[in-house]
């Protein structure tokens, strides 16, 4: 890990212990995944997921308020994406490792 002194060590360890908490749910999982090949719609998300919509807003609306996804509005339809690669790599790394473990 990089260094940093103790102040700046636990406000990173904090955060990044955010991020992990964000990312351990399931279906937010499932929703980066959906969206490593591009942007989608919400209607295109809950069918890739195979979800309710109450329950798709309630995470896009985490992964979004966080920076992990971005969105746009194109007429009535929201569409999301991936506003952080990192993420996707941090995602990628932990299912390689879970995959290799079994």
């Amino acid at each position: 890990m990089p260094t940093h002194d103790a102040g700046d060590l636990e406000t990173v360890l904090k955060d990044a212990a955010e991020l992990f908490g964000l990312l351990s749910a399931p279906m937010r999982l499932h929703i980066i995944s959906a969206l490593c090949h591009g942007e989608k719609n919400v209607g295109q998300l809950i069918e890739a997921v195979k979800t309710t919509q109450p329950n798709m807003s309630q995470h896009l609306n985490q992964l979004y308020r966080k920076g992990i996804l971005s969105k746009r509005r194109k007429g009535v339809q929201i569409y999301y994406a991936i506003a952080d690669p990192q993420v996707v790599q941090i995602c990628q790394t932990m299912c390689d490792r879970v995959t290799h473990q079994r």
